[in-house]
């Protein structure tokens, strides 16, 4: 098979994502605001030829035409069409594409992007994208389409000296409608965006399964793709019977049913739930579920509240233990899980100079050979499972996860998430707690783990699924479809997908 590629917008979107996520992250404390010197008047001057030599292309295309005209290689009568021609995609360019643009990337237009530079909040903070929006369009965009119009070049100019004027004498270079909706621009911190672009090869003999039983949309925390690009991923890859199972979260079921007749593509109502068993952290995979019942909104917020307190007992631990103080409450309100993980603390503190001097801290840095490895280390020693700042997260009982699953109508199965860390033994002790099958086929599980599921599938007659645990971009190393089975297995699987008959 051809492996997973991404186009420029979804790794223009995930980088941009990314760089806003470090920002909100703490970075928006060494974010430093335009002042009065030299160097950032080159920056701010800069971006803004940038911005505008992109919105004014449909008028340097227009001018081109106009040439042509007068060299009479296009009809004289076409001038009108092309001008109005012309002053629509002005629109476009210089109203839509610019302020949609500056929204989705949270504060940056184009030229601002290009000299890392950020239109944020007075307080620095990651400004709404209503702002940035109307910014945009009645700071830039109106303008120029409205003066244009009725002022020609002229009108064009004045504006732009007008609004020159003010980035000259206010402090930190703002704009007239930067004072009215309260933004100013900074210089963006420097932050390392780190990509895994080494992914895993696809072996030559693996193919894309048609069924695929275990994919992430963006309502899991880590997926990135929404409900209807996964369909037409699918219909790419030609599949045939498809489920996303979302982490602790059955959402995304109600948008899929809805896919799924558009593309003609069987779907399978799933969902995936965290549990444990013998304080053994396990993954329970719930298919054919009634994603309308109420036990999965109870199991949701009750994952919520759960990583949100462990988050809590994490930051308490690591300020204890290192002395370095974490603003909290910036942390949670923009994160959309309400979630502060190990790696974003590990971020705050290798993107922060006087951090990183610390000796518990620099330690890694000189005795690494990158700084991801470095990152990486400290994450695992620090809040490992015996580092200083490791929190030990309690899950629902399996037993009762798997009777929540039945009660909804749906079919129990072991995902494959850590099944090489269980042995035989356990696993025929959670097959008894009436559960109804073993995800077999997956990247994530060695071909001796495959085997044994496999035996105790056979002796227990239950039922064989597979699944690529598919993520998008953010985990390039899974692909859509590809699950290690075999064709000669895919039979196997195929009774699940007709389980519901």
């Amino acid at each position: 098979m051809k492996q997973q590629k991404y186009n420029v917008k979804d790794l223009t979107l995930a980088y941009f994502q990314k760089k806003s996520k470090l920002y909100r992250a703490g970075g928006y404390k060494y974010a430093t605001p335009l002042k009065r010197s030299v160097m950032d008047y080159q920056s701010h001057f800069f971006a803004f030829l940038m911005d505008i030599n992109i919105c004014l292309l449909p008028v340097y295309i227009w001018v081109i035409e106009f040439l042509l005209i007068m060299c009479g290689l296009i009809p004289p009568h076409f001038f009108d069409l092309l001008f109005y021609l012309m002053f629509a995609l002005l629109f476009v360019s210089s109203v839509l594409l610019l302020a949609f643009f500056t929204a989705r990337t949270n504060g940056q237009s184009f030229g601002y992007a290009m000299m890392d530079l950020k239109l944020v909040k007075r307080n620095k903070k990651e400004a709404m994208h209503l702002q940035l929006i109307l910014r945009q369009a009645f700071g830039f965009g109106l303008p120029l389409m409205v003066l244009g119009f009725f002022f020609q070049v002229p009108g064009v100019i004045a504006w732009w000296i007008l609004n020159g004027i003010f980035v000259l004498i206010t402090p930190n270079q703002q704009t007239i409608f930067d004072l009215i909706f309260g933004l100013i621009p900074v210089n963006e911190p420097d932050q390392e965006i780190r990509f895994e672009t080494k992914a895993e090869p696809v072996k030559e003999e693996l193919t894309i399964t048609p069924i695929d039983l275990h994919i992430r949309s963006n309502y899991s925390d880590d997926g990135y793709y929404d409900v209807e690009e996964l369909f037409k991923q699918a219909k790419e890859n030609h599949l045939e019977v498809i489920s996303i199972t979302d982490h602790n979260c059955a959402r995304a079921n109600a948008a899929a049913v809805r896919f799924s007749s558009l593309y003609n593509i069987q779907y399978i109502p799933g969902v995936e739930i965290d549990a444990q068993y013998k304080r053994m952290r396990v993954r329970i995979l719930g298919y054919y579920i009634d994603w309308t019942n109420e036990v999965f909104e109870v199991l949701e917020q009750n994952s919520l509240k759960r990583e949100k307190d462990l988050s809590m007992e994490r930051v308490e631990k690591f300020e204890n233990y290192s002395g370095i103080r974490i603003d909290v409450n910036s942390l949670i309100s923009n994160s959309r899980f309400q979630t502060i993980t190990p790696n974003e603390i590990t971020k705050m503190v290798f993107h922060n100079e006087r951090t990183r001097l610390l000796p518990f801290v620099k330690k890694y840095i000189d005795s690494c050979e990158s700084e991801s490895v470095a990152m990486a280390r400290f994450e695992s020693d620090v809040f490992g499972k015996n580092g200083p700042c490791y929190v030990k997260a309690s899950y629902p009982d399996a037993k009762a996860v798997i009777d929540a699953i039945h009660k909804a109508g749906g079919i129990a199965i072991l995902s494959s998430w850590h099944l090489d860390y269980i042995s035989d033994e356990v696993l025929e002790e959670i097959v008894d707690l009436e559960m109804d099958g073993i995800e077999c086929f997956s990247r994530d599980i060695h071909e001796q783990t495959i085997a044994a599921a496999l035996k105790i599938v056979q002796k227990h007659k239950l039922f064989v699924s597979c699944g690529s645990d598919y993520h998008g971009p953010t985990k390039p190393k899974y692909h859509m479809g590809v699950s290690n089975c075999p064709s000669k297995a895919l039979p196997l699987v195929k009774i699940l997908t007709k389980a519901a008959k």
